[in-house]
């Protein structure tokens, strides 16, 4: 004879463990994307402070830099002054040279010469030809 095969009893751990295990990864999962969630928030509050103190800051040198440039105007102005009259002065100098020896040794000496004025340039008979071919 034939051992008669029993139904095997429902367990109650055979359906509630996998369905137990499921729920705790899908817990852990959830729990681990939340911690990521705060310190991302964290992250972008404090990258916010800080574009917030880099606002300031460039403010405070844009400030700065438009003091600069008015200094720097005004240093330009000045310079311009002195040049001028440091070139009025060694232009009188190279004119009182044609006739004052004293003069005409400064100037060899330092070797003062009038600078001319870039003439402009006008195109020769040769550039015009050039330009033609």
């Amino acid at each position: 004879m034939e051992p008669e095969l029993e139904p095997e009893a429902p367990s109650s751990l055979g359906i509630h463990l996998p369905i137990t295990l499921l729920a705790l990864a899908a817990s852990i999962f959830l729990g681990a994307q939340i911690g990521a969630i705060k310190r991302g928030t964290k992250t972008l509050n404090w990258q916010l402070g800080n574009i917030d103190k880099q606002l300031v800051n460039l403010a405070d040198v844009k400030k700065q830099t438009d003091e600069l440039v008015a200094k720097r105007g005004d240093l330009e102005k000045q310079t311009g002054a002195v040049q001028a009259q440091y070139t009025s002065l060694l232009t009188d100098v190279v004119e009182l040279a044609k006739t004052d020896a004293d003069a005409k040794k400064i100037v060899e000496k330092w070797g003062i010469q009038r600078q001319t004025p870039p003439a402009e340039s006008k195109p020769t008979e040769d550039k015009k030809a050039e330009k033609k071919e």
